[in-house]
């Protein structure tokens, strides 16, 4: 990060008991990036971003650094971060649309189902009040088959006796 830093403590900050001398620094090498854009220091976040590679890259441990370097990369970031966040509310967007579209097809299959539930029903009803008249009319006719046997068999002995 340095690779040069020369401080020296004024002769005035000495004799005036200053607690916290002016120091006169003299930078020969500096990464400005890495001080004020800690998310441009690590290359794997940039890359990470998805943001493309569309931009020029810039050395950001190289050479002298400026005031000026720093001032072009912070409308860089700020493009980056409002392209992923236009991305991000796209994503978000087509995300609520695939649930409202999912919602929409389990809601129409809820009503299908209760239709064919309502159609089965009805149908099953039909089946029971059918089994129900069957069994009477069994009922009625085994009735019957029993005073047809007795008629008979009334008969059989009427014809014996004579």
């Amino acid at each position: 990060m340095f690779s040069t830093v020369r401080a020296i403590l004024s002769p005035d900050s000495t004799l005036n008991n200053d607690p916290f001398p002016a120091l006169e620094t003299d930078i020969m090498q500096w990464d400005w990036p890495e001080l004020f854009c800690p998310a441009q220091s690590t290359g794997s976040a940039a890359k990470s971003s998805g943001s493309g590679s569309d931009e020029p890259k810039q050395n950001l441990t190289s050479g002298t650094g400026s005031l000026n370097d720093q001032k072009q990369l912070v409308p860089v970031i700020d493009e980056r971060k409002r392209r992923r966040m236009i991305s991000n509310r796209d994503s978000a967007r087509r995300s609520r649309m695939r649930k409202r579209n999912q919602l929409e097809k389990l809601s129409n299959e809820v009503k299908q189902l209760l239709i064919q539930n309502q159609e089965l029903n009805n149908q099953l009803k039909t089946v029971f009040d059918q089994n129900h008249c069957l069994r009477i009319d069994n009922e009625r006719v085994r009735f019957e088959y029993g005073i047809l046997q007795q008629e008979l068999s009334d008969m059989h002995r009427l014809l014996l006796f004579r």
